[in-house]
Formats: C-alpha cells, sequence, structure tokens
C-alpha cells in the first residue's frame, strides 16, 4: 500500500544553454496554486534517444496529458499519444532504437466489480507511426502484466526479452520470449516452472537465473551455466521464515556472479555469489547504520555501477570508476541537490539527468560531456520552481519508551518554528519509510501555513530488521503509537498549537491518522484518511484474494481475528472526537474504497464527517483531476478545522 509521490511536469520544454544552474526567486506573495501542485503528476517517462537527438516525456497537452516528443535539433515538440485512454495511464517510456519507443501503461481490470492492476505494452515510432500493443497473446489476451521487460538486448535494434504469463495458465509463473518491437512477433525461449515468478538474464542476456514463491510460500531459487544448460536449483526455503533477507539484486559486472542482499549485523548488506564455483558470498558493500536500498544501474547498458542506500538523505556508493567520475561531474554541476543519470547517448558522452531537493521540484537537465555543457530543459513546473519553498529539517524524536525515532519536520516558509497549526503525515506502507526530498504533498500543506512533521515509525524500511520487525503485525500498536509519540513530542517542544493540530494519512497513513485519533482523541482537532484502511479484516480477506495472498495477510498482519477487529478504526468510530475526511478513489486496487464506504457509515450523525469518493480515481489519485479535487478538499479541511494558516 505504500503510496506514490514522486510526480514529475512540464509545460513548453524548450533547451537553454545555461553557465550557472539556478532556481528562479520568487516575487509572488501568494502561495503557489492547487492547480500547481496538482499538475505536478502529469509530467514523467521522461526518456533520451541513443542518439541524443530526441526526448520523450509525458505531459498535460491542451485539456489532456499526452506523450509528447521533443526534437532536440529541430526545437519542435510533437505529442504523438494520449497518455491516458480507457483506464489506462503511460507510466514509463523508453527508446530501442533512436525512432522506436517502448511504453509501460498501467490500468485496471475487474474481476466480479473488485478492481485489479493490469499492465500492457506498446511500441511506437517518435513521429507517432507505427503504433502497436505488442502482447497479445492467448484466445482472451488476459495476461495481467505484459510490460515486464526482462533484457533490453542492446546489440540487437529490433528485440527485447520480455516475461508474460500465459494467460491460460491461471498462474503467475512466467514465460520468457523474444519480442519483437516491430512486428510484435514472439518467439518462446524459456518455459515457465513452479514456482518461478522472476527470470534475470545476465551480462550476454542469458536468462540464467529465476526466483519465486507458490501460493503456499514453497519458495525454490535456481539457475545454469549456459542458454543450453540444466537447471538447477539452489535453494528452496519458506517464505517468511527466512531470516536471512537473502534476495537478488541481478548480475554483476562479470556476468558470472548475482548480486544479492543478506543480513549482517541487523543491516541489508550486499554480496557477491559465484554460481558458476558455488563458493561462499563476498562481501560487496555494508553500512553501519542502514540498510543497503539498492543496485545503480547505468542506464543504457543497465550495468551495476554502484549502490545507494539512505540516511538522513539519499546516498550513493560508485565502484565503477568511470561512473563516479562522471558522477562527480553532474554533482559540482548541480550541487546541493539528489541527481542521477537517466539515460546516456552517444557512447555516453551525452547525458540526462534529473535533479531535485526538498525545496526544488524535479528538474532535468542534458550535460554535454566532449562540449562541457550543462542544458536545461526550460523550468518544469515553473509556479512550484519558482516558489520559495519549505526546507525539510532532519528531526529525532523520542517515543514513549525512550527509542528515538527519526523524522523530518517542514515549517512554512519564514515561520519561527513555534505555536503553529501542526499537520502530522505518517507515511504509507506501513513497511516503506519517509525521505528528504521534494514532496509536494507536504509542500503543499506546509504553503498553505502548516507545520508538518513526519516520522518514520517502527516497521518503517531502511533501518535494519530489529526496527523492521518491531513494528511487524503491530498496526494499531507500535506503529500508531510511534506516530503519536510523534506528535505529542511536537507539542512539547512548542511547534505545533495543541488546539490547533491535525493528522492527515494516505493508504496506511490514513489508517494511522484514524487510529491514532482514536487513541488519543484529545489530541487532534481533525482527521483526513486518503485511500484509508479502516478494517484490518476486511483488508486480510483482499489481500487473500490474490494468488499467495493469505501467507502475506498473515505475516503483515497477524491471524487473529479478534486482535484485527480491536486494531480496527471501523469498530472503534464513536471514539473519534474530530471532524473527519474521508477520501478514496472507485478503481483503488491497493485498498477497497469500500473501506472509506464503510467508515463513513460507522460514523454517527452527531460526528462531523464527509466522505469523498473520486470516480476512476487510483490508489495515487496519479491523474492531476484527482489531485486537484483531493488538495481543494484539504485545504478547505485544514483551514476549517485549523484557523490561522496561511490565506485564512
Amino acid at each position: 500500500m505504500t503510496d506514490i509521490r514522486r510526480r514529475h511536469r512540464a509545460r513548453g520544454i524548450i533547451l537553454a544553454t545555461l553557465g550557472v544552474v539556478a532556481t528562479a526567486a520568487a516575487t509572488a506573495a501568494t502561495p503557489p496554486s492547487i492547480d500547481a501542485f496538482a499538475a505536478y503528476s502529469d509530467f514523467g517517462a521522461v526518456t533520451l534517444s541513443p542518439d541524443g537527438n530526441r526526448i520523450a516525456y509525458t505531459a498535460r497537452a491542451g485539456e489532456k496529458r499526452a506523450l509528447i516528443v521533443l526534437d532536440l535539433e529541430k526545437r519542435t515538440m510533437k505529442p504523438i499519444l494520449a497518455a491516458e485512454e480507457n483506464l489506462f495511464q503511460i507510466r514509463w517510456c523508453s527508446f530501442k532504437t533512436a525512432q522506436r519507443l517502448l511504453c509501460g501503461l498501467r490500468g485496471v481490470d475487474f474481476m466480479k466489480t473488485q478492481p485489479y492492476p493490469v499492465s500492457r505494452l506498446i511500441a511506437i515510432n517518435a513521429d507517432g507511426s507505427n503504433l502497436r500493443v505488442l502482447i497479445q497473446n492467448g484466445r482472451s489476451n488476459t495476461s495481467q502484466f505484459q510490460d515486464r521487460v526482462l533484457d533490453w538486448q542492446d546489440e540487437d535494434p529490433s528485440h527485447v526479452l520480455i516475461q508474460v504469463t500465459p494467460p491460460e495458465l491461471l498462474l503467475p509463473f512466467p514465460d520468457v520470449y523474444s519480442l519483437d518491437v516491430n512486428s510484435g512477433r514472439t518467439t518462446k525461449i524459456q518455459v515457465h516452472r513452479n514456482p518461478i515468478r522472476s527470470w534475470y538474464s545476465d551480462d550476454k542476456g542469458v536468462v540464467r537465473y529465476g526466483e519465486g514463491c507458490d501460493e503456499f510460500s514453497r519458495c525454490e531459487y535456481v539457475t545454469r551455466d549456459s542458454a543450453t544448460a540444466p537447471w538447477r536449483v539452489l535453494k528452496r526455503w519458506e517464505r517468511f521464515k527466512n531470516t536471512s533477507d537473502f534476495s537478488v539484486l541481478g548480475f554483476g559486472p562479470s556476468g558470472d556472479k548475482l548480486l544479492v542482499t543478506e543480513t549482517l549485523d541487523d543491516r541489508l548488506a550486499v554480496y557477491q555469489l559465484d554460481l558458476a564455483d558455488k563458493v561462499d558470498h563476498e562481501l560487496v558493500f555494508s553500512h553501519p547504520q542502514v540498510d543497503v536500498g539498492g543496485v545503480i544501474e547505468w542506464p543504457n547498458t543497465h550495468r551495476p555501477i554502484g549502490f545507494w542506500y539512505e540516511t538522513d538523505r539519499y546516498r550513493r556508493e560508485v565502484f565503477d570508476n568511470d561512473a563516479a567520475a562522471i558522477y562527480q561531474i553532474v554533482d559540482k554541476s548541480l550541487p546541493g541537490t539528489i541527481n542521477h543519470i537517466l539515460d546516456a547517448a552517444r557512447n555516453n558522452q551525452l547525458l540526462l539527468i534529473s535533479s531535485q531537493s526538498d525545496v526544488l521540484p524535479a528538474q532535468y537537465y542534458l550535460l554535454d560531456l566532449e562540449k562541457k555543457a550543462l542544458r536545461k530543459l526550460s523550468t518544469i513546473a515553473p509556479e512550484l520552481a519558482q516558489a520559495p519553498l519549505a526546507p525539510m529539517k532532519v528531526v529525532k524524536i523520542p517515543a514513549s519508551d525512550g527509542t528515538m525515532l527519526p523524522g523530518y519536520l517542514t515549517l512554512p516558509v519564514g515561520a519561527e518554528g513555534k505555536n503553529l497549526p501542526l499537520v502530522v503525515y505518517p507515511h504509507g506502507g506501513p513497511h516503506a519509510r519517509d525521505s528528504w526530498g521534494f514532496d509536494e504533498m507536504v509542500q503543499f500543506m506546509a504553503s498553505r501555513g502548516y507545520a508538518v512533521l513526519q516520522v518514520n515509525f517502527r516497521g518503517s524500511t531502511g533501518y535494519g530488521g530489529s526496527w523492521y520487525d518491531a513494528g511487524l503485525r503491530k498496526w494499531g500498536t507500535v506503529m500508531v503509537d510511534d506516530v503519536n509519540a510523534a506528535t505529542r513530542w511536537a507539542l512539547a517542544q512548542g511547534i505545533g498549537d495543541p488546539k490547533r493540530t491535525c493528522i492527515v494519512g494516505w493508504s496506511f497513513g490514513g489508517y494511522a491518522a484514524l487510529m491514532g485519533a482514536i487513541k488519543e482523541p484529545a489530541m487532534y482537532r481533525c482527521v483526513a484518511s486518503i485511500a484509508g484502511v479502516a478494517d484490518l479484516r476486511g483488508l486480510t480477506w483482499q489481500l487473500k484474494s490474490f494468488y499467495g495472498g493469505s501467507g502475506t495477510a498473515d505475516y503483515t498482519l497477524g491471524s487473529d481475528s479478534d486482535e484485527l477487529a480491536a486494531g480496527s478504526p471501523i469498530k472503534s468510530s464513536k471514539q473519534l472526537k474530530a471532524p473527519v475526511l474521508l477520501v478514496h478513489g472507485k478503481h483503488d486496487t491497493q485498498v477497497d474504497y469500500d473501506q472509506s464506504v464503510r467508515m463513513n457509515r460507522a460514523l454517527s450523525d452527531d460526528q462531523k464527517h464527509e466522505l469523498v469518493l473520486i470516480e476512476d480515481g487510483d490508489h495515487s489519485l496519479s491523474h492531476s483531476e484527482w489531485r486537484k479535487t483531493l488538495l481543494t478538499k484539504l485545504e478547505a479541511f485544514l483551514a476549517e478545522n485549523l484557523s490561522g494558516g496561511a490565506g485564512h
């Protein structure tokens, strides 16, 4: 149920050569508009063609969101495809060749009125011609996920490897196909194997590793030495009983060794596993305080070049010397921001870079290493980029038992940090985390005059196994108690005004908002749950409707029916004293919108509450119109209950 918050937007992208990159100072006294925050979700799927002549991206084109191609030589823009159609939205795009684009679409389908996620894969030329839906296999063409590109086959301009579950199988064990991106023809190269759910290829594009679990949580890792060698089982184990947290990141630079994560001193570390010699794991990288988050790949070759992790903010450790030197140039050119190399062209001499910080929405640049020139795509989300936004401050918060909880405090621009209207904003997941960087929801609330407090309660990811386990199956106890402890700390510090404190959350955060106010009703003046959970037993039923969901439900929530009922806001709704706002998309595939409907029904007439259902809305309310509805309702709700915010 992790909510998706990283959204990007552009209007009228034009190239401008920059000697020095700087964010323009704002002159307007008024905060950015709701439209500016809502439209931030329209921009994304940015990719650079291999010849460096074109950039494709999604953005608003007139009244609709479109896939747009920017010709860098001709300095022209052309919308070539609607980015939203029939409940499907473009989520990613990448150039296969200088002319041919592949794009993954995500959407919903229905089984007995219950929405579930699906994906499709399309190809289209950069001029808008030769549009083709690539995977249409089986009698009913109903393979659930069709955009899982396994290997881009960089030396072959016409083919990629893709893993797709045959629709007639009715089980999530994919075949692997060689897919012609022009004709859509497929050639099966690997037959599905129970219980393998994900395949991995080596640096030669040979499928050599697979992993997966069946619905009974029986899991298996398999490998082979070549395309013609037999498969052998590396390990069999039972899901949720693996204490080493072994997982595969992918093949290492040599092509014969896997990069894997395992626990070292309670933290996830990266090891190298030699598949040929079957020797013991070799430690590659670890951090003494936090988990390693994952591998960093060079974009066009997809070879691993380093690892990333998060302390108070995103960090990277690059072991490839050439890539490390390039990242040094990038970071020197764009100081004080989190920078990622998204694409590379012209023999790695032209780079597409994204850059953002806590006070700067994502911006995009072209770095020409030969010409030593940095060119910026004209300001993305100009109203937000030019506004004075609120910095995120790292804080340490004592829990009720004295455990120090990491978090972030964002104060309104110009505020002194005392006696402010306060919004406590717990993250979703729950096994996720808040991070330093641009968050449009946080900035929206801060721009309206509210201090915003975020806390990585126990159960959050990134802080080691013990921290994660401390919140496991403790939704309504440890995790919510840590959120309430953070609220008490902010009030005790004099940061928040006890008479003007609200709790707002999304997904699990919506659950934490409801449950937090139920457990300490006198502390909050209002409660807003966005796509939130209200009934834990109902959530377990939803999870169990998916393949393998029974084990996931029992592991994350527990199986004691009485405990689930006791930890459900819907069962304790009468204890809520503050006004409640419930917002939910009706096509939410992660938390059924019926959760909010039933919570609204459980509240009595003498409890002030409002339910807002958004037609076609997904879990993240990723469409700008859905976001606009949410932000409009939230702005009015906070203003009514926390009078004193900016502009009210």
